[in-house]
């Protein structure tokens, strides 16, 4: 994989390997979101050769190893403003002679937004990928995320009639106005989101026929990384782990689970848990920490790569990811984290919010509570906790329950088959999904 820098046009590829897809993502490479690194990742395995731009390089100092194994050249989008500005007025003076009508009313598009500098910026940038795809033969661009990923692939379209798809993932959906993303469903090829219950969501803001090219594909997890777990040799002689990864961020819940923490030693249950991630929290949940007097039972581990994640599994007693959903919508879809535990046949116990109840039904592959409700979250901690034969039947359902809905693999054929589709066909012509083939069992049920 080579990377080039910000606003600087990708090297030339030779015709006999060049991709037809491009990946336009907001941050790459990013530890969160290694559910887009994966999927890339099974893509190339079926064959399928990408081109990779992102908006922003998020500069962590942790990156998975697994972004070495990726073999598509990674590129920057120029940032907006005097330092880039140069590139971008190229594009666009470009943009203007060929099409001059075409490109004022996409501009008068982007001013007429509600935050007109967002949409000048995604214009501006959409206009310099346009020529840049067109330069490397790509015929179709998928963005991730319906925020800003998808608002710039919208305007390579307008500008360019370069087909554009996105999916959608989570928070993207539910804090960007609905019209907007109504608006990006309608110009898209096809739209995919990651679980039934953002599927209902979209679907509900366009008319029937629109709502057709919206396809629900599960994230998956790579079940060769996350296989059936052999437990760590001296987990026995140790208090039983409650396990939690994810970013420090309040939509994970995890200040309940903390609060419930303090419930499950006030009661005298024997356990200890740690805390995988880093984020704006993490001071605070220290505080709740240290102030529930729970030093020692409750720790912090910080960030991993998944080869890491893989071996702190293995310690774990439960998986538990309390999330909730903010004011602001914003929310997650299923967590990977859930998904890769029970990948391991490891419990899990989670909160009925957004598409978690599709991957776990109460009691037969998990447990489930209601958010915000430490005493709930306690009591369910507490029962597995103390019995064994729950934990081993919980851990042997959810590995059936992925290897049957969730493996990595068999969903990435889907997304592959619609990249397949979209190229062969008409550009004008949506990619309709084949109701109700295309709808997972729990969102028919």
């Amino acid at each position: 994989m080579s990377m080039s820098a910000p606003g600087e046009a990708m090297e030339d590829i030779s015709a006999s390997s060049a991709p037809r897809v491009a990946y336009l993502l907001k941050r790459y490479p990013r530890l969160s979101e290694t559910f887009i690194l994966q999927e890339m990742l099974a893509l190339q395995e079926r064959g399928v050769r990408l081109l990779v731009y992102s908006m922003m390089d998020p500069g962590e100092r942790t990156v998975h190893p697994d972004v070495a194994r990726l073999a598509a050249p990674v590129a920057y989008l120029p940032q907006v403003g005097w330092g880039r500005l140069t590139a971008l007025a190229r594009a666009h003076a470009r943009l203007l002679r060929r099409a001059p009508r075409r490109y004022l009313r996409t501009l008068g598009r982007a001013l007429s937004r509600h935050d007109p500098l967002a949409g000048l910026r995604h214009f501006l940038r959409g206009g310099w990928l346009g020529l840049e795809l067109e330069r490397h033969g790509i015929r179709h661009l998928h963005a991730h995320f319906a925020h800003g990923p998808s608002a710039t692939a919208q305007f390579v379209s307008l500008l360019t009639d370069m087909p554009f798809s996105f999916t959608a993932h989570a928070k993207d959906i539910y804090t960007t106005p609905p019209e907007r993303v109504a608006e990006r469903i309608r110009e898209a090829r096809f739209v995919v989101t990651c679980t039934g219950h953002n599927h209902t969501y979209l679907a509900d803001l366009v008319d029937g026929a629109t709502a057709r090219r919206i396809h629900c594909i599960y994230h998956g997890v790579d079940l060769r990384r996350f296989r059936l777990r052999d437990a760590a040799p001296d987990i026995a002689r140790r208090p039983p782990l409650i396990l939690a990864v994810g970013r420090l961020v309040e939509k994970k819940g995890l200040a309940h689970l903390v609060e419930a923490c303090a419930l499950l030693r006030a009661r005298g249950v024997l356990f200890r848990c740690q805390l995988v991630g880093d984020g704006p929290l993490k001071e605070g949940l220290r505080d709740q920490i240290v102030a529930a007097g729970l030093d020692g039972y409750v720790e912090f581990l910080g960030t991993c790569t998944q080869e890491d994640l893989v071996g702190v599994y293995r310690e774990a007693s439960i998986v538990a990811l309390p999330c909730v959903i903010l004011d602001n919508g914003d929310r997650d879809g299923i967590p990977n984290v859930l998904v890769e535990a029970m990948s391991m046949g490891i419990p899990v116990v989670a909160t009925r919010v957004s598409g978690i109840p599709e991957l776990i039904e109460d009691g037969r592959d998990g447990l489930l509570v209601p958010p915000r409700d430490a005493g709930a979250l306690a009591d369910a901690l507490a029962a597995a906790l103390g019995d064994a034969g729950l934990r081993e039947r919980l851990g042997e359902a959810a590995r059936r329950t992925v290897i049957e809905r969730f493996d990595q693999a068999r969903n990435a054929t889907r997304l592959d088959e619609l990249f397949a589709r979209a190229l062969t066909s008409d550009p004008g012509q949506p990619v309709d999904a084949a109701y109700p083939a295309d709808e997972p069992e729990r969102v028919r049920a």
